[in-house]
């Protein structure tokens, strides 16, 4: 027998992928996850932690039917969450100065009760035409890795609208960007009518995303709230 058999079999439990509602079983962190985070912790770039984040949820993944490298950005954020809810402890603890009094103020967050939220209204169709249209995908972790690493990037809107193509469809036409190189891809981009730039901004600012709101009065009597949004919220707080 080997020694790690003697551990017996380990605890799992369901969660909802955000972007798919597709259930997957995941199993707690061992100790091998957190030697992951450990270095992750100590690398100089963001593209260190979305490395690990994937590799932990792959890890995680008891059926190995999580394919990382098509989720979106917040799937892997929730989803990280949530695993650690279940390995840590469901409450974290985060301290804010307060930017008015300089106070400083302590909040405990459950993990288990924070949800992907979705803006009421969102698609993900950008209509050209009453029977043309681009369907995009969510940007990836990688995706967005690049968007905060990358400072070469000229243009942040048309770097996401390239990286989140995903099908052009005219009636019963459809194409797929993936099958095209990334020169054809940007002189598509750089033909369509320039109004479209607004439907592209509002897909991406009201696209699911961690949120969860911190309401409290400061010692000047002032109604205050903080809202997280991001993995590094829920963690970092100043």
């Amino acid at each position: 027998m080997k020694l790690v058999d003697l551990l017996g079999n380990r605890p799992k439990y369901s969660e909802t992928v955000p972007s798919t509602n597709k259930k997957v079983n995941f199993r707690p962190f061992l100790v091998k996850e957190e030697k992951l985070l450990l270095m992750a912790k100590q690398g100089q770039e963001r593209s260190d932690i979305g490395r690990v984040l994937k590799q932990i949820i792959t890890n995680c993944d008891v059926d190995s039917v999580v394919d990382v490298e098509k989720l979106a950005s917040f799937d892997i954020e929730y989803l990280f969450l949530k695993i650690r809810s279940k390995t840590v402890n469901n409450l974290i603890e985060l301290s804010y100065t307060d930017t008015e009094d300089e106070e400083p103020y302590k909040f405990t967050v459950d993990l288990d009760t924070i949800e992907v939220t979705r803006t009421d209204g969102h698609t993900n169709i950008i209509k050209l035409t009453d029977t043309s249209g681009l369907v995009m995908k969510y940007p990836t972790i990688d995706v967005m890795d690049r968007f905060f690493d990358n400072e070469e990037i000229e243009n942040i809107i048309f770097y996401l609208i390239k990286s989140c193509l995903d099908e052009y469809y005219d009636g019963d036409k459809i194409i797929t960007f993936k099958d095209h190189t990334k020169e054809e891809i940007e002189e598509f981009v750089d033909d369509l009518p320039t109004n479209v730039i607004t439907e592209f901004d509002k897909f991406f600012d009201t696209m699911p995303r961690l949120y969860h709101k911190l309401e409290y009065k400061n010692k000047n009597g002032t109604e205050r709230s903080i809202e997280l949004r991001t993995l590094e919220d829920f963690f970092t707080l100043r």
